[in-house]
Protein backbone atom coordinates (compact mmCIF):
# COMPACT_ATOMS: atom_id res chain seq x y z
CA UNK A 1 0.00 0.00 0.00
CA UNK A 2 1.82 3.38 -0.92
CA UNK A 3 0.01 5.28 1.82
CA UNK A 4 2.93 4.05 4.66
CA UNK A 5 1.18 6.30 7.49
CA UNK A 6 -0.68 9.48 8.07
CA UNK A 7 -0.15 10.57 11.91
CA UNK A 8 -1.03 13.54 13.74
CA UNK A 9 1.79 14.86 15.96
CA UNK A 10 -0.20 17.74 17.11
CA UNK A 11 -4.29 18.16 16.99
CA UNK A 12 -3.80 21.32 14.11
CA UNK A 13 -1.13 18.74 12.37
CA UNK A 14 -1.70 16.11 9.90
CA UNK A 15 1.54 14.70 8.27
CA UNK A 16 1.76 11.84 5.95
CA UNK A 17 4.39 9.73 3.41
CA UNK A 18 3.55 8.04 0.59
CA UNK A 19 5.52 5.43 -1.43
CA UNK A 20 5.43 6.52 -4.99
CA UNK A 21 4.56 2.90 -6.97
CA UNK A 22 2.55 4.84 -9.48
CA UNK A 23 2.99 6.40 -12.79
CA UNK A 24 3.16 10.22 -13.50
CA UNK A 25 0.27 10.23 -15.42
CA UNK A 26 -1.76 8.84 -12.24
CA UNK A 27 -0.50 11.76 -9.80
CA UNK A 28 -0.82 14.04 -12.86
CA UNK A 29 -4.69 13.21 -14.19
CA UNK A 30 -5.97 13.39 -10.03
CA UNK A 31 -3.89 16.59 -9.22
CA UNK A 32 -5.30 20.22 -10.94
CA UNK A 33 -2.10 22.88 -10.97
CA UNK A 34 -2.36 26.36 -11.56
CA UNK A 35 -1.00 28.31 -14.72
CA UNK A 36 1.88 29.07 -11.99
CA UNK A 37 2.13 25.65 -10.98
CA UNK A 38 2.08 23.95 -14.54
CA UNK A 39 4.78 26.52 -15.41
CA UNK A 40 7.14 25.42 -12.64
CA UNK A 41 6.50 21.36 -13.39
CA UNK A 42 7.25 21.77 -17.29
CA UNK A 43 10.64 22.80 -16.23
CA UNK A 44 11.30 19.93 -13.79
CA UNK A 45 12.61 16.56 -15.56
CA UNK A 46 13.95 13.16 -14.38
CA UNK A 47 12.29 11.77 -10.94
CA UNK A 48 12.51 15.16 -9.71
CA UNK A 49 8.99 16.02 -12.04
CA UNK A 50 7.50 12.91 -10.23
CA UNK A 51 8.02 13.53 -6.59
CA UNK A 52 6.91 16.80 -7.15
CA UNK A 53 3.78 16.06 -8.54
CA UNK A 54 2.93 13.43 -5.89
CA UNK A 55 4.15 15.45 -2.98
CA UNK A 56 1.16 17.94 -3.92
CA UNK A 57 -1.03 15.07 -4.87
CA UNK A 58 -0.65 13.77 -1.06
CA UNK A 59 -1.07 17.27 0.16
CA UNK A 60 -4.67 17.11 -1.36
CA UNK A 61 -5.06 13.76 -0.16
CA UNK A 62 -4.98 14.30 3.39
CA UNK A 63 -7.01 17.61 3.36
CA UNK A 64 -9.65 15.41 2.80
CA UNK A 65 -11.19 18.68 0.55
CA UNK A 66 -13.02 17.77 -2.68
CA UNK A 67 -11.47 20.68 -4.77
CA UNK A 68 -7.63 21.33 -4.56
CA UNK A 69 -6.24 24.56 -2.78
CA UNK A 70 -3.54 25.32 -5.20
CA UNK A 71 -0.26 26.25 -3.94
CA UNK A 72 2.33 29.14 -4.55
CA UNK A 73 5.90 30.03 -2.82
CA UNK A 74 6.92 33.25 -1.44
CA UNK A 75 9.76 35.26 -2.24
CA UNK A 76 12.19 32.33 -0.13
CA UNK A 77 10.55 29.47 -2.10
CA UNK A 78 8.26 28.44 0.77
CA UNK A 79 4.99 26.69 -0.53
CA UNK A 80 1.23 28.34 0.88
CA UNK A 81 -1.89 28.47 0.21
CA UNK A 82 -2.95 32.00 -1.11
CA UNK A 83 -6.63 31.01 -0.76
CA UNK A 84 -6.58 29.95 2.69
CA UNK A 85 -4.55 31.81 4.74
CA UNK A 86 -5.47 29.69 7.92
CA UNK A 87 -3.55 26.90 6.72
CA UNK A 88 0.49 25.83 6.69
CA UNK A 89 1.95 22.76 4.58
CA UNK A 90 5.80 21.51 4.28
CA UNK A 91 6.25 18.91 1.89
CA UNK A 92 9.75 16.53 1.30
CA UNK A 93 10.72 14.07 -0.69
CA UNK A 94 13.61 11.41 -0.97
CA UNK A 95 14.80 8.42 -2.84
CA UNK A 96 10.88 7.95 -4.47
CA UNK A 97 9.18 8.39 -1.05
CA UNK A 98 7.07 11.78 -0.11
CA UNK A 99 5.19 13.72 2.65
CA UNK A 100 3.23 15.89 3.33
CA UNK A 101 2.60 18.44 6.27
CA UNK A 102 -0.72 19.97 6.71
CA UNK A 103 -1.40 22.45 10.00
CA UNK A 104 -4.62 24.20 11.07
CA UNK A 105 -3.26 26.81 13.04
CA UNK A 106 -3.30 30.35 11.51
CA UNK A 107 0.58 30.42 11.55
CA UNK A 108 2.92 29.53 8.48
CA UNK A 109 6.02 28.62 10.48
CA UNK A 110 5.85 24.43 9.89
CA UNK A 111 8.07 22.52 8.74
CA UNK A 112 8.72 18.81 7.32
CA UNK A 113 11.36 16.37 5.95
CA UNK A 114 12.23 12.80 5.18
CA UNK A 115 15.76 11.16 4.82
CA UNK A 116 15.92 7.99 2.99
CA UNK A 117 18.76 6.24 4.47
CA UNK A 118 21.95 6.58 2.38
CA UNK A 119 25.38 5.35 2.79
CA UNK A 120 27.12 8.68 2.46
CA UNK A 121 25.37 10.40 5.33
CA UNK A 122 28.21 10.10 7.63
CA UNK A 123 30.89 11.64 5.41
CA UNK A 124 28.56 14.64 5.49
CA UNK A 125 27.29 14.88 9.12
CA UNK A 126 30.17 16.78 10.17
CA UNK A 127 28.83 19.61 8.05
CA UNK A 128 25.33 19.92 9.93
CA UNK A 129 26.05 18.63 13.62
CA UNK A 130 26.89 20.61 16.35
CA UNK A 131 30.04 18.93 18.50
CA UNK A 132 27.15 18.63 21.46
CA UNK A 133 25.05 16.91 19.21
CA UNK A 134 27.60 14.83 17.81
CA UNK A 135 28.44 14.10 21.22
CA UNK A 136 25.44 12.83 21.87
CA UNK A 137 25.26 10.47 18.62
CA UNK A 138 28.73 8.58 19.62
CA UNK A 139 27.12 7.26 23.21
CA UNK A 140 25.04 4.82 21.00
CA UNK A 141 26.08 1.85 18.58
CA UNK A 142 27.49 2.36 14.99
CA UNK A 143 24.26 1.04 14.00
CA UNK A 144 22.24 3.51 15.56
CA UNK A 145 24.67 6.56 15.05
CA UNK A 146 23.48 6.07 11.17
CA UNK A 147 20.16 6.02 11.99
CA UNK A 148 20.39 9.59 14.00
CA UNK A 149 22.47 11.18 11.71
CA UNK A 150 20.25 11.09 9.53
CA UNK A 151 17.49 11.64 11.76
CA UNK A 152 19.24 14.96 13.08
CA UNK A 153 19.70 15.86 9.39
CA UNK A 154 15.59 15.57 8.61
CA UNK A 155 15.50 17.94 12.56
CA UNK A 156 17.96 20.13 10.76
CA UNK A 157 15.95 20.37 7.63
CA UNK A 158 12.56 20.77 9.34
CA UNK A 159 13.67 23.56 11.11
CA UNK A 160 15.27 25.89 8.40
CA UNK A 161 11.83 25.19 6.18
CA UNK A 162 9.72 26.51 9.25
CA UNK A 163 12.59 29.22 9.59
CA UNK A 164 11.31 29.90 5.58
CA UNK A 165 13.96 32.96 5.38
CA UNK A 166 17.15 30.74 4.37
CA UNK A 167 20.62 32.39 5.00
CA UNK A 168 21.60 29.88 7.81
CA UNK A 169 24.16 27.66 8.42
CA UNK A 170 23.21 24.35 9.29
CA UNK A 171 25.87 23.90 11.69
CA UNK A 172 26.61 27.43 13.55
CA UNK A 173 22.72 28.43 13.24
CA UNK A 174 20.47 25.29 13.84
CA UNK A 175 20.31 23.26 17.38
CA UNK A 176 18.34 20.44 18.34
CA UNK A 177 18.05 19.55 21.83
CA UNK A 178 18.93 16.21 23.40
CA UNK A 179 16.25 13.62 23.69
CA UNK A 180 15.54 10.01 24.29
CA UNK A 181 15.65 7.59 21.32
CA UNK A 182 14.46 4.18 22.06
CA UNK A 183 15.63 3.26 18.37
CA UNK A 184 12.18 4.23 16.89
CA UNK A 185 11.04 7.56 18.00
CA UNK A 186 12.20 11.07 19.74
CA UNK A 187 10.37 14.05 20.62
CA UNK A 188 12.33 17.42 21.63
CA UNK A 189 13.02 20.72 20.48
CA UNK A 190 14.94 22.80 18.12
CA UNK A 191 16.14 26.30 18.29
CA UNK A 192 17.48 28.70 14.87
CA UNK A 193 19.05 31.42 16.26
CA UNK A 194 21.09 33.73 14.41
CA UNK A 195 22.24 37.48 15.81
CA UNK A 196 19.70 38.71 17.79
CA UNK A 197 16.75 36.01 16.57
CA UNK A 198 15.68 32.96 18.27
CA UNK A 199 12.82 30.96 17.82
CA UNK A 200 12.20 27.79 19.52
CA UNK A 201 10.14 24.95 17.95
CA UNK A 202 8.61 21.33 18.58
CA UNK A 203 10.40 18.64 16.53
CA UNK A 204 8.38 15.36 16.06
CA UNK A 205 11.07 12.32 14.85
CA UNK A 206 11.14 8.83 13.77
CA UNK A 207 12.64 5.53 11.95
CA UNK A 208 10.39 4.22 9.54
CA UNK A 209 11.38 0.55 7.98
CA UNK A 210 8.01 0.19 5.52
CA UNK A 211 8.02 -3.44 4.37
CA UNK A 212 8.25 -2.38 0.73
CA UNK A 213 9.81 1.00 0.84
CA UNK A 214 13.04 2.15 1.84
CA UNK A 215 14.13 2.97 5.73
CA UNK A 216 14.03 6.35 6.52
CA UNK A 217 13.70 8.64 9.01
CA UNK A 218 11.27 11.95 9.11
CA UNK A 219 10.95 15.00 11.49
CA UNK A 220 8.07 17.26 11.41
CA UNK A 221 8.84 20.94 13.10
CA UNK A 222 6.01 22.82 14.40
CA UNK A 223 5.92 26.15 16.25
CA UNK A 224 6.52 25.77 20.68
Amino acid sequence: MPLLFLIHPDPAATFAAWHITEEEAFFYTHTELSKEEQSEFDTLKGPRRLEWLAARWLLHHISGREVRLPLAKDAFSKPFFPDAGHLACSLSHSHGIVGALLVDSGRSDCGCDIQVLVEKMPRLAHKFLRPEEDKFIRNYSGEEQFVLQHLFWTAKESLYKSYGLKALDFREHLQVLSFRWDGRRANTQGIVQKGDIRQQYRLFSALARPDEAPAFTWTVCLPD
